[in-house]
């Protein structure tokens, strides 16, 4: 597992989670691996308690299978569930992009100008994992803007097949065309075209099935049949 700091506040059963999920969204723990709740809760300085409580939560929305008496296992992707969660994100956030269209001031567009030269310099550098998290920040800033932040927790939630799905993409196509998508979103922000806005984030969320097959291709132990 990649190491993940417990944040200031945050609950052991919180850290817990973030930080199995976290693990499993970056491919640390790669679909199909068995894990332990005992080794988990050793290598995050836990009790048990928490872990368990953190795996059960997550074998909920079926990120991890749990198997009584042999063991708990990461989940393959499922692209049913990744089609799911894609339509709940792409349903909440194109309203919320054009909700934030609106109403983003100098210093919110100055904000993404800002993660949009950071996600090119990550690029440059091939550095996927920080390049997902700057991905991740220039849509939740869209939250922010728009005062939704709880909306964002539920779809971060949801998201976490999709997330996935969206880590083997960016390790495996051009990722130039993402951050481009990105500044046409950004564009249409900076002329306050609210319509133009929901439309691009419709499009840049829901382009699913580009390189899928390439993706089965290269990591066919990752899916589901």
């Amino acid at each position: 597992m990649k190491n993940i700091e417990k944040v200031p506040k945050e609950t052991h059963r919180e850290y817990a989670l973030r930080a199995i999920k976290e693990n499993i969204i970056n491919l640390s723990l790669v679909p199909g691996s068995m894990i332990s709740e005992q080794e988990i809760a050793s290598e995050l300085n836990l009790s048990r308690t928490p872990v368990h409580e953190a795996m059960q939560e997550l074998s909920k929305i079926k990120v991890i299978e749990v198997f009584p008496q042999k063991g708990s296992q990461v989940s393959l992707i499922d692209m049913e569930l990744v089609e799911e969660s894609v339509f709940i994100r792409s349903t909440l956030e194109s309203a919320i992009t054009q909700e934030a269209c609106k109403k983003a001031t100098e210093d919110d567009i100055r904000e993404l100008q800002e993660n949009i030269s950071l996600q090119e310099f990550y690029n440059s550098k091939g550095n996927a994992d920080k390049l997902l998290e700057l991905d991740n920040k220039f849509h939740e800033t869209f939250y922010k803007i728009a005062n939704k932040m709880q909306c964002f927790y539920m779809v971060k939630m949801v998201s976490i097949h999709y997330d996935r799905y969206r880590k083997l993409k960016l390790v495996t196509r051009d990722r130039t065309g993402i951050i481009e998508e990105h500044k046409e979103i950004l564009k249409a922000f900076e002329e306050k075209n609210v319509k133009k806005a929901k439309e691009l984030c419709i499009q840049h969320l829901q382009q699913l099935h580009i390189d899928e097959q390439d993706i089965r291709l290269k990591y066919p132990q990752y899916f589901k049949n």
